[in-house]
């Protein structure tokens, strides 16, 4: 059997103390297929992408993608399994939707690892493995590791995710952001109007202050219409709680703002 071609999607937002980490647990997979890391800037002001430019070492160039979605020019780096971009900052939902679209023509598979992120080494082998299992499953998600630091100590704790029921995932969102998605799952579920896999409307620019966190979620509401979503009960991605995620500064207020939003473009 050819197996999919797999491309791993890192957004990345001021995450420079940990963005080569997430890179390079993406790149040191044990997987037998083709894979290939897109990793997008989104208009960091750290020094992440001076780390990320400085890895991939070949010269920057000006790029205008051809996508239906983005229209550059952007920054743009490549080396032997990774393509890296740099874009004004826009949001987690459009710097995704631009890394997918880039990777679009090459990959099957799609695989979402957050900038903070690492992936255990045989992730992909193990979730593409289920999920080409059968045609009807497009999403596989595993259980992780947090590592949170408090007051100088490290702490680890095995987050078990349940296995799915369309039940459970309204309740909350059993599907952690680094699933891994089969291509044309991702086609059917295309928010057309703009051309939109991640809504950009639930998670905008950082920099301006928009903080959103449930676009993750939106998507996996639209693929369990589409497909079965099959859990890994396994430990595959190591997850980072920092204080700074954004995922903590969620408020009540915007999370029923959002689905508002959500149910309104749904009626």
């Amino acid at each position: 059997m050819v197996l999919p071609k797999v491309a791993v999607i890192i957004s990345n937002y001021n995450y420079g103390e940990f963005v080569l980490e997430a890179i390079h647990s993406a790149l040191d997979q044990d997987y037998k297929g083709e894979l290939r890391v897109f990793v997008l800037d989104d208009g960091s002001s750290d020094d992440s992408w001076e780390k990320i430019s400085t890895f991939a070492a070949n010269a920057i160039s000006k790029k205008t993608l051809s996508t239906p979605y983005y229209e550059g020019p952007i920054e743009h780096r490549e080396m032997d399994g990774l393509t890296a971009f740099r874009i004004d900052n826009s949001g987690a939902s459009t710097a995704r939707n631009v890394a997918i679209w880039e990777a679009w023509e090459w990959a099957d598979v799609f695989a979402i690892l957050d900038a903070d992120d690492m992936y255990a080494y045989n992730k992909i082998s193990i979730q593409v493995e289920k999920l080409m299992e059968h045609e009807d499953i497009g999403v596989t998600y595993s259980d992780y590791v947090i590592h949170k630091t408090y007051d100088g100590n490290d702490y680890k704790k095995y987050e078990y995710k349940y296995p799915y029921s369309l039940r459970g995932l309204h309740q909350q969102c059993i599907v952690h952001s680094a699933g891994v998605i089969k291509k044309r799952c991702l086609q059917e579920i295309l928010l057309p109007e703009k051309k939109e896999f991640y809504d950009s409307n639930l998670h905008g620019p950082a920099s301006q202050g928009f903080i959103g966190c449930t676009e993750d979620y939106d998507l996996w509401l639209r693929l369990s219409r589409i497909c079965m979503m099959v859990h890994v009960p396994q430990p595959l991605s190591f997850v980072r709680e920092t204080g700074q995620n954004q995922s903590m500064r969620m408020t009540q207020g915007i999370f029923v703002d959002n689905m508002e939003k959500i149910n309104s473009r749904d009626e």
